[in-house]
């Protein structure tokens, strides 16, 4: 199994302003959020043995009050930072021109990058998890990126891919035998 898990609420996200790279702490509801998700790791049957969190403060500060509660060491991953907005970092998350841009997995965001490039970045480490049998996987993250790595255990339709939203601190789990199988289907 691997688990991801989005990082707690910001006051951006409450917002609705869109943080990308931009490096935002949690607010009081994500530091609230993100013990909760310790807690709910504390509780799953198979335990994680490790974390790999974004280099963002938002995303540390999680994967940190996880690590914390259950004793478990924390790694960061470049590859896990949240996809680069370009020019709407830091705008309205209902501006016309990121809405339309969102919609687009292959065209970048004025000078940012694509969903296609996150997923380009994210593969290779899913890769590389998989292939570690020996450890259950925490990674702590962001939407887009959890975007990518949904595509990635379960194939969407486009439109499907653009209107996936993670919660903030919800933990999700992902088995790494359906990846076998939609591979050998394809």
């Amino acid at each position: 199994m691997l688990y991801v898990a989005r990082h707690g609420e910001t006051e951006w996200n409450r917002k609705g302003i869109i943080s990308g790279r931009s490096d935002i702490s949690l607010s009081e509801v994500g530091y609230k959020q993100a013990e909760f998700l310790a807690e709910e790791v504390a509780a799953l049957k198979t335990p994680i043995t490790k974390i790999i969190h974004s280099p963002l403060e938002r995303a540390r500060e999680t994967a940190r009050i996880v690590a914390e509660k259950n004793q478990l060491l924390m790694n960061m991953d470049e590859r896990l930072i949240e996809l680069d907005y370009g020019d709407y970092d830091g705008t309205s998350d209902k501006s016309e021109g990121y809405l339309k841009f969102r919609t687009q997995f292959a065209v970048r965001y004025p000078n940012g990058e694509s969903l296609m490039d996150v997923y380009a970045r994210i593969v290779p480490l899913l890769e590389e998890l998989e292939q570690d049998s020996e450890n259950t996987y925490l990674l702590v993250c962001h939407n887009s990126v959890i975007r990518a790595i949904k595509n990635y255990f379960e194939p969407l339709e486009n439109e499907k891919v653009f209107n996936y939203r993670t919660p903030n601190a919800k933990l999700i789990g992902f088995d790494w035998k359906k990846v076998a199988s939609t591979i050998k289907s394809a």
